[in-house]
């Protein structure tokens, strides 16, 4: 019985997991959004059953959306299964985009105290993220 425990199967090698995860994320996300849709829908009657459905259909979908980011940015071949070093580099560059973005669009001048406070934090969430990304990058 000790035998059969020990065998697992191969991982799939990055060439397959990086195309697999491009294809994936975006239709996953977009089936997390409709799944909020659903569960905010101005037009629905909030029953027991519509809640109900909505949220396990939104658990589903994030699941899902969880699993193809992992093929993203998680190597098949590490045995902790964490963000590597290289994929906690890139989390922190859309975290650094979304206020810059959102200067271009014109929606800081909106609000611009309630924008300033997230793009403090988006600036914390960048140079938390880097940090670590630096700290796996030594210790790996």
């Amino acid at each position: 019985m000790a035998l059969y425990e020990k065998i697992e199967p191969k991982p799939l090698p990055r060439w397959v997991t990086m195309p697999l995860g491009l294809i994936f994320t975006p239709f996953t996300f977009i089936c997390v959004v409709g799944s909020v849709t659903l569960l905010i829908a101005p037009n629905v009657p909030p029953t027991v059953i519509t809640v109900s459905l909505s949220s396990i259909f939104l658990a589903g979908s994030l699941w899902v959306f969880y699993l193809s980011l992992r093929l993203l940015f998680v190597s098949p071949k590490s045995r902790s299964k964490f963000i590597s070093p290289m994929g906690l580099k890139v989390v922190p560059m859309v975290f650094a985009v979304i206020p810059i973005v959102s200067i271009i669009i014109g929606t800081f001048w909106e609000k611009p105290l309630v924008h300033s406070i997230m793009t403090i934090a988006y600036i914390g969430i960048v140079f938390r993220l880097s940090g670590m990304s630096n700290y796996r990058g030594q210790n790996a």
